[in-house]
Order: structure tokens, then C-alpha cells, then sequence
């Protein structure tokens, strides 16, 4: 019986996966403004930094410059985009609509579980008040839990997708300590709504919550 000799994989699929990898870290160093919006993006610096090709790395920011979180600046350089005024008050819209929609089916299929997993994420969160870095990258993970628990995986990744973008928006938004404070009573609200399997009270805890960010990012843009 003749053997199939087996193929070897084409370039374009031994870059893939490096590709995705290269995607991963954009993602997360736009959402947690570790790279700043209408930064530029090295090429070079990035690949060595990643220890890898260049070409996984164009192919990235191809697929995020189709996401838009990335754009062409004049003189053909790629920078982070940055959202105006206007941009963003258009995308809160949309997006606090879904986190309401998310926010009630939360409260229907939550599991004790998950309710858990977010109490841990409010008591990590009251201990790194002192590091602005660590509460964006704790809350991320706070409404990481919540999409989940809303059991719709295609509302789920709508969300963090948006929720990446708010990385688009100068300023970070736990730079105000009185917004720490009341991002924490908000996710305590929040959790408390959930518990209670209630989805109109899940809707008004989030929708507060909501008000309150949207208001301090905007202003932050606004004194800028």
C-alpha cells in the first residue's frame, strides 16, 4: 500500500497562528491603552518585541485595520484610531443597549458559579484601588464573567468586541479615584441584581453603571 507523503505546511499557515498571537496583543494593548490612540504602530519594534517576522505582523494589522481599531495616517503609517466626541457617544449608545440586553439574560442563567467568580472579582478590585492598571485590567474581567453568565455566545462576543474599543478613547478611566469608588458600589449593585434573578433590577444596576462610565470617559475626553 502506497504511502501519502504528508504536505507540508505552506507559509501562510505556519504565520497563522503567530498571526493570531500578534492579533491577541494588539487587542489587549489598545483595550488597556498600552498603546495610546493615534499612537503609530512600529513594525519593526512590534515583531522583535513579539520575536517574530515581520509578516504575521502586517497580517494582523490588516485584520485590524477591517476591525478598526486600526487606521492609515498620512505618510502611509498605521496608528491606533482615536474616536472623537461624537464617535463615542454614538458607540456608547449602541453599546449600553446591549449590556442591558446582556444584564437581563445574566440574571436568568447566571449560576452560583459564576456569581461567585464575580464576589472574588469585587474583592481583587477593592485591593488594587492603589493601581490604575491593574483595576481596568480587573474590571475587563469583571465584564468578561458577566457576557458569559448572559448565555448567548454571539451577544457575548459582540460585547467584547465594543468593550475592546473603549480602548479608542483618550484617557484612562480609573485616573479619577471618586469614579474607583463608585465603579465598586456599582459592580457590588450589580452582583447583588444578579443574585436576586430579577432581570429588571439586573437592568437598572447595569444601566446605572453604565451612565455613571460613559459620563466620566466623556469628560475625560472633553478636558483634553
Amino acid at each position: 500500500m502506497t504511502k501519502l507523503k504528508q504536505r507540508k505546511p505552506t507559509t501562510e499557515q505556519q504565520d497563522s497562528p503567530l498571526t493570531d498571537q500578534a492579533m491577541a496583543y494588539l487587542r489587549h494593548a489598545i483595550q488597556t491603552q498600552k498603546i495610546h490612540p493615534g499612537e503609530e504602530i512600529d513594525f519593526t519594534a512590534l515583531a522583535e518585541k513579539l520575536g517574530m517576522s515581520r509578516t504575521p505582523i502586517r497580517e494582523s494589522i490588516r485584520q485590524l485595520l477591517t476591525e478598526g481599531l486600526l487606521e492609515l495616517a498620512p505618510g502611509g503609517t498605521v496608528c491606533v484610531t482615536e474616536l472623537s466626541t461624537h464617535e463615542a457617544e454614538g458607540f456608547y449608545h449602541v453599546r449600553d443597549e446591549l449590556e442591558i440586553v446582556a444584564a437581563r439574560a445574566a440574571a436568568l442563567h447566571i449560576s452560583e458559579l459564576e456569581i461567585e467568580m464575580l464576589k472574588t472579582n469585587l474583592a481583587l478590585f477593592d485591593k488594587a484601588k492603589a493601581d490604575t492598571e491593574k483595576l481596568a485590567k480587573i474590571d475587563n474581567q469583571f465584564h468578561a464573567l458577566l457576557y458569559d453568565a448572559c448565555n448567548n455566545s454571539y451577544l457575548s462576543q459582540t460585547l467584547t468586541h465594543l468593550r475592546i474599543r473603549i480602548g479608542l478613547l483618550q484617557g484612562r478611566p480609573f485616573s479619577n479615584p471618586e469614579r474607583i469608588v463608585a465603579a465598586y458600589k456599582e459592580h457590588a449593585s450589580i452582583i447583588k441584581a444578579l443574585e436576586s434573578r430579577a432581570p429588571d433590577k439586573a437592568q437598572k444596576a447595569v444601566a446605572k453603571h453604565y451612565r455613571s462610565a460613559r459620563k466620566s470617559r466623556l469628560s475625560l475626553i472633553a478636558s483634553r
